[in-house]
């Protein structure tokens, strides 16, 4: 029955059976075996008893016929492998743990590695039949540590000659640079830098990560960054230095080059920038196609910017996943924020060399912002509006969408309108970019420039206001805001955190309960950002909340059953990822020719990829399914509707200067 399916002319057969009958004694392997199509399951007993004593003749989940059925046809199997293949005498015995908890994550995690190495083999094998070069790009690339340091000083040197930041604080940013170059000497493991915002970490991680591969050999750097309105700009940066960089997350663009595309797929590079979307969740994958790279992050240098975006509902299973990473598969694991979440009291077994000597003295140092806290009462967004007027350099980060665009349209209502921005992920990455260019310009030449955005600016865009507000959120979202005024350090800059009077319901419960947790810590003592002490304060009162003093109990339940389907359903960083919308930005002319190529072809992969500047996540579908047009796939058995992709075709739905937007918006902004 196999070879009519090697011919095409069988179909619906399930073969995995048989290869994993002939290891059932060894449990993980017979199971990766049984997944390499289908994807993992635990219990396949029943599956391999039916296919043997001809109980069944399909199997129960996917209803395929067996390949071999009865003992009959294994005996003649089992005969032609003894005769033409051979069988080894020893096999690896299933993995043994140390660890006395969470034995179960630790054997799932295993099948999911072994299962990326088999996937890959039989993906690349399968292709390299019809194109002998894909084994060439298959060759290990490891990174060039040496060079990537070289580079790595040349160009921080050419920054530092032409810095225009006060003089201490430079001084602040080689303090944390030769820190992590320093403490990269140490054994490989996990290590914390806990350093304020504005304190050069982006090129400090760099160092760490590029000075510890060299000195033990790591094959690769994989650098993971939260959010994917903060990739590009890194992307650059790293790809200057380093020259080998691929981008591996759901709105990487590679063009026509099937070599690229074959690389990010694999994770064969010597540097890697993803999302902590796309780095996490792999590992609770359980599709083959999924897990392709997964053990391609093995004895890699990994580095979290901005860890404290770790969901606190995942933060158990997730910090004991990168413990296994490090201790079982020989990485090292790097968490960087100006926010070091106190991950040892969700993990108990969790331990990290942290980089900075004296995180106290370099907080203190570094201290850019004064914060008047205005919390008690209420305050109406006209008021906000009449005191952002009277400041040349200012932004306001509110929670809601809705909260933006009354506040920008109340600010040019009232002054030029020139002077004035928005940004949001409603608007696509093309209008983004092209906004935070003329922001950065304004703001350069000291020209009047008020910015009204929600939390998208927050992590990593470089933007430096005089004076900031923003609406009472997580602590996190407070001192990454905060990271947005006064970045070069001259003089004191200055922050309102308020409460609008409009904010009646918060977009998403964890920001509703971060929020609670200040006003909680507020009323103890005043709260300084520029204090690790009072941030591990803030996390003591997250991570042992009822809410958030263990993981999501659905995700621990099926860990416990080694429910892989279950698993990967319940560990998502963010719950709803929402739908895609293709929108008629003026500005990028690639619209029309998409737009024709989707209505005539249908969307593909490589379309989705070419489409993602002109692409916005939307969360209000039932309003796209009166309003745009939704996208379809073409397969072999006819047209399909594909769900999860629209169009936006009517050009006065996009507006030019705050995107796509529906009346009375409050959900999230997630850039993922």
């Amino acid at each position: 029955m196999f070879q009519g399916v090697l011919e095409n002319k069988e179909h619906n057969v399930n073969h995995a059976a048989a290869g994993a009958f002939f290891l059932k004694g060894y449990k993980i392997i017979s199971r990766v075996i049984y997944a390499h199509h289908d994807g993992l399951k635990w219990n396949i007993e029943d599956d391999l008893t039916n296919s043997f004593t001809m109980k069944e003749s399909q199997d129960k989940e996917k209803g395929k016929r067996f390949s071999v059925l009865g003992n009959e046809q294994y005996n003649i199997v089992r005969e032609y492998i003894r005769d033409k293949v051979g069988i080894p005498d020893v096999l690896p015995e299933s993995k043994k743990y140390k660890y006395p908890v969470n034995n179960e994550l630790h054997e799932m995690l295993y099948c999911r590695m072994l299962l990326s190495c088999l996937c890959d083999a039989d993906y690349t094998a399968t292709a390299s039949h019809y194109d002998e070069n894909v084994l060439k790009l298959s060759e290990e690339r490891t990174v060039d540590a040496e060079n990537v340091i070289k580079q790595l000083t040349a160009y921080r040197n050419d920054i530092i000659e032409k810095s225009d930041s006060d003089s201490k604080l430079n001084d602040l940013r080689n303090e944390v640079y030769h820190s992590c170059l320093e403490a990269a000497e140490k054994p490989p493991g996990m290590f914390t830098l806990t350093a304020p915002t504005g304190t050069g970490k982006t090129l400090a991680l760099l160092a760490f990560a590029a000075n510890h591969a060299r000195l033990y050999g790591k094959r690769r750097i994989i650098i993971v960054l939260p959010f994917l309105s903060i990739i590009s700009q890194n992307a650059k940066i790293y790809n200057d230095i380093c020259g080998d960089v691929i981008e591996s997350h759901s709105m990487a663009s590679y063009g026509d080059d099937d070599e690229a595309k074959l690389l990010a797929d694999k994770w064969n590079y010597p540097v890697i920038i993803t999302t902590s979307v796309k780095f996490f969740e792999a590992f609770f994958k359980s599709k083959p196609s999924d897990l392709r790279f997964l053990h391609s992050i093995s004895n890699s240098v990994v580095v979290f910017d901005e860890a404290q975006s770790i969901p606190a509902y995942l933060v158990g299973t997730t910090i004991e996943t990168m413990r296994a990473l490090c201790e079982t598969y020989n990485s090292t694991v790097l968490f960087s924020t100006a926010t070091q979440p106190a991950f040892d009291i969700r993990n108990k077994d969790f331990s990290a060399a942290e980089i900075i000597s004296d995180t106290e003295k370099l907080y203190r140092s570094s201290k850019r912002v004064e914060i008047e806290w205005n919390t008690d009462d209420p305050i109406p967004l006209e008021q906000i509006a009449d005191e952002m007027l009277l400041e040349n350099s200012v932004c306001c980060v509110l929670n809601r969408k809705d909260h933006t665009h009354k506040l920008y349209d109340l600010l040019r209502k009232r002054c030029n309108e020139s002077e004035c921005f928005h940004i949001s992920t409603d608007m696509c990455k093309s209008h983004r970019d092209k906004v935070i260019k003329e922001i950065k310009n304004r703001l350069k030449n000291n020209m009047c420039c008020r910015l009204v955005s929600t939390s998208c600016i927050e992590a990593g865009v470089d933007l430096d206001f005089k004076v900031m507000y923003r609406a009472l959120a997580p602590l996190d979202s407070i001192v990454q805001c905060a990271g947005r005024c006064n970045r070069n350090g001259k003089g004191m800059g200055k922050m309102r955190v308020f409460i609008p009077d409009e904010e009646k319901k918060y977009p998403a419960k964890f920001i509703e309960n971060g929020a609670l947790k200040v006003k909680t810590l507020l009323k103890r003592h005043d709260i300084d950002i520029n204090s690790p002490e009072h941030i591990r304060e803030y996390y003591e009162l997250m991570f042992t909340d009822n809410n958030y003093k263990e993981d999501k109990k659905a995700l621990i339940s099926a860990i416990k059953e080694h429910n892989f389907e279950k698993a990967e359903k319940e560990y998502r960083f963010i719950p709803n990822t929402g739908v895609n919308v293709l929108v008629p930005y003026k500005d990028n002319r690639n619209f029309d020719d998409l737009l024709e190529e989707a209505r005539e072809k249908g969307i593909s992969k490589d379309w989705m990829r070419r489409a993602a500047p002109i692409t916005v996540t939307s969360y209000r579908e039932h309003k796209l399914k009166n309003l745009a047009e939704q996208c379809f796939i073409k397969t072999k058995y006819g047209t399909q509707p594909i769900n999860g992709w629209y169009i936006i075709t009517d050009k006065k739905l996009y507006d030019e200067k705050t995107g796509l937007y529906f009346d009375d918006d409050s959900s999230l902004d997630y850039l993922i």
